[in-house]
């Protein structure tokens, strides 16, 4: 992540939905390339094989958005955790959000199985 959340201050520059409709929308707005991916190769794979859609799971993006990686600058997620309960209690629900209504749509788009990486 090129510009990792320094503060909750940086949750300007986000949409971070709080329903599962405002989630749809951010999905459907920021990520139909993906969704509308999923349904050509549901398409063109004509059933020989089944089509798995996945997604990152909300806490590794969370630990993606404050550090820039899962992995190094893990000291960022532990940070915002620590110093930012509430906040980072908000943006893990927004993902969780999204990530449900990610998955779902990928389904709809004719995913058959589902991979959550964390």
């Amino acid at each position: 992540v090129p510009q990792p959340l320094a503060s909750p201050d940086d949750f300007e520059r986000l949409t971070l939905p709080t329903t599962k409709e405002e989630a749809a929308a951010v999905v459907k707005d920021r990520l139909a390339h993906v969704i509308d991916a999923v349904g050509l190769i549901r398409r063109e794979l004509n059933g020989r094989v089944p089509l798995i859609g996945f997604s990152a799971a909300p806490w590794t993006l969370f630990y993606y958005m404050v550090g820039g990686s899962s992995k190094i600058n893990q000291q960022n997620g532990e940070m915002w955790l620590k110093e930012h309960p509430e906040a980072s209690a908000k943006l893990l629900e927004s993902l969780r959000l999204v990530v449900v209504e990610y998955l779902s749509q990928q389904v709809e788009a004719g995913a058959q199985l589902l991979q959550v990486f964390e």
